[in-house]
């Protein structure tokens, strides 16, 4: 009886997170901008015929298309996955879409890109909106900071916002919500984690060598959460000067390295969260 009681607490779970994750019909998305780097602009027609388990999108001419920029469940999350999927598919088979940004195509043969359609809601002759938006802000995927998204990242990150702080859709279960690093434990269950995390925390210390800065969230670094920052990289980051960041709040993601630290190479990375203006 406990067994099975657990797995119909895990279906409800699953349940409840699929009929309240999509955005409604009172929240319309915003149209996709006509120009601009994350924009329409020099996107072309395709028609979607498949969504697969990985979420690619399966093009009728053959044509395989990735969602740039979009971090799902893992595939060990099946049931969760699939009430993903599912609810994808009902929006994109069989409808026309437009793909923006289509860049070299990846080792597997797949072409990662912008893709926009009219709301699953509002009919073919609805304004074109971001699916990726869209996702995000119904807090059905979470944004990955990939070189391929880099032009929509502050769009992506503002669509995801509200859904991330309100704890909706993904962000309501704890494998997916930011980890605090100033939490009893925090440290310890970083180095348990595997894929993309999301860290908040302070930044305590700055410490460099000549291959790196590595800004210390933690009065030790050795037992704290740290990100590193090539010096190569850090002219990506502006004026950003390392060690004036000592105090600073600010929440990261990436993929989790030998010990408890990420290594960031875009702005994408790092968000400061304090309210003080970065240079």
């Amino acid at each position: 009886m406990r067994s099975f009681g657990l797995i119909w607490v895990q279906r409800v779970a699953v349940a409840s997170f699929v009929a309240t994750a999509w955005p409604s019909c009172a929240e319309p998305l915003p149209p996709a901008a006509e120009t601009g780097e994350c924009s329409l602009e020099g996107a072309v027609p395709a028609t979607v015929a498949a969504v697969d388990e990985d979420f690619e999108l399966l093009l009728d001419d053959g044509r395989r298309a990735t969602l740039a920029g979009l971090d799902f469940p893992p595939p060990e999350m099946a049931e969760l996955r699939a009430a993903i999927r599912s609810r994808l598919s009902s929006w994109l088979v069989g409808r026309d879409i437009f793909l923006g940004a289509v860049a070299t195509l990846d080792r597997w043969g797949r072409a990662p890109a912008r893709i926009y359609a009219s709301p699953a809601d509002g009919g073919d002759a609805a304004p074109l909106t971001s699916v990726a938006a869209a996702l995000l802000s119904a807090g059905e995927a979470r944004f990955r900071p990939d070189p391929t998204a880099a032009a929509c990242a502050k769009a992506y990150l503002a669509a995801e916002a509200p859904a991330r702080d309100a704890g909706v859709g993904l962000w309501s279960r704890p494998e997916f919500r930011p980890i605090d690093v100033s939490a009893p434990g925090a440290v310890d269950d970083l180095k348990r984690r595997k894929g993309m995390i999301v860290v908040v925390g302070a930044i305590g210390s700055v410490g460099e060598s000549r291959r790196a800065f590595y800004l210390n969230f933690g009065d030790k670094w050795r037992d704290s959460f740290t990100v590193v920052i090539l010096r190569r990289n850090l002219a990506v980051f502006g004026q950003i000067e390392p060690r004036s960041l000592v105090g600073r709040r600010a929440r990261v993601r990436g993929l989790i390295e030998t010990g408890a630290r990420i290594e960031i190479a875009t702005p994408a990375e790092i968000e400061f969260v304090d309210g003080v203006p970065s240079r």
